[in-house]
């Protein structure tokens, strides 16, 4: 019994020692540290937001003003700075937007007649339909974001400063009433400009009656060449009508008719479709 006994003890403790180190042998190595895996790859950066909305890539509106000098192509005579001071100006000019003057403020300052009466506007047009005339000025528009300057710009008529602005968009049916001496009126148009306001204000009263047909009346009043298409002006840009009249189509809504507008062509009845 007790030899069983001390036999079973031999064999554990035989067992126990065989995982032990035993004085002169190598040390064990050091369990390896398990490294997390890299972080995966993040996703692809999104693009950068467009610095105009979508369907302006094509498309745009514009603000410009004109510093000309002597000698520049279609300069008024009562220009007479040099080049250089004509530069000097428009970088003094471009300095003050950047400083929060309204643009409108400064294109009052701007030797082309054209866009100053409309406080700068140059108007809407899309890459393929830009005038001739403002063509070294494209490519720096579409440069732009909306609402950003560009930088002094050398051009024919002098040295521009451009803003590029959002493509907003009126549609509208306009009844014209012309009178003798307004622009573009035939000589068939003998009316007088008092005339012509009181048939627009009898227009007027007309179009605004509950159920009237603007376009019907348009083909049979209107003396404008739009007439035959019911007064249909499309959907225009801002910059592209004369000022009063553009100001009262964007503040109109769909269906209403404005008061009488005067313009120098003569005397508008103007509804907004959309």
């Amino acid at each position: 019994m007790t030899r069983a006994v001390l036999s079973c003890l031999v064999l554990l403790l035989a067992a126990c020692d065989g995982g032990a180190a035993k004085p002169g042998d190598p040390p064990a190595e050091p369990a390896k540290k398990v490294e997390a895996p890299p972080p995966a790859r993040a996703e692809a950066e999104a693009p950068p937001a467009p610095k105009y909305p979508q369907g302006e890539a094509d498309e745009a509106c514009a603000k410009i003003v004109v510093v000309a000098w002597q000698g520049a192509e279609g300069a008024e005579p009562t220009v007479t700075r040099d080049k250089a001071a004509a530069q000097a100006r428009a970088e003094e000019l471009r300095s003050k937007l950047s400083s929060g003057t309204a643009f409108a403020e400064l294109a009052a300052e701007s030797d082309e007649p054209k866009t100053k009466a409309k406080g700068g506007a140059m108007g809407t047009y899309a890459k393929d339909k830009w005038p001739e005339k403002y063509a070294p000025l494209k490519d720096v528009v579409f440069a732009l974001g909306i609402g950003e300057t560009s930088a002094v710009v050398e051009h024919p008529h002098g040295f521009v400063v451009a803003q590029r602005c959002k493509v907003e968009k009126v549609h509208t049916r306009h009844i014209l009433v012309r009178y003798a001496g307004a622009k573009n009126a035939e000589a068939k148009i003998k009316r007088s400009k008092e005339e012509a306001q009181k048939l627009a204000t009898e227009l007027h009263a007309e179009a605004s009656k509950t159920g009237a047909d603007f376009e019907a009346l348009a083909k049979k009043r209107s003396e404008d060449s739009s007439a035959e298409r019911g007064g249909d002006l499309g959907a225009v840009g801002r910059g592209m009508f004369a000022p009063a009249f553009e100001a009262a189509a964007f503040a109109l809504k769909p269906g209403e008719v404005s008061a009488v507008v005067e313009t120098d062509f003569g005397f508008h009845v103007i509804q907004r479709v959309d």
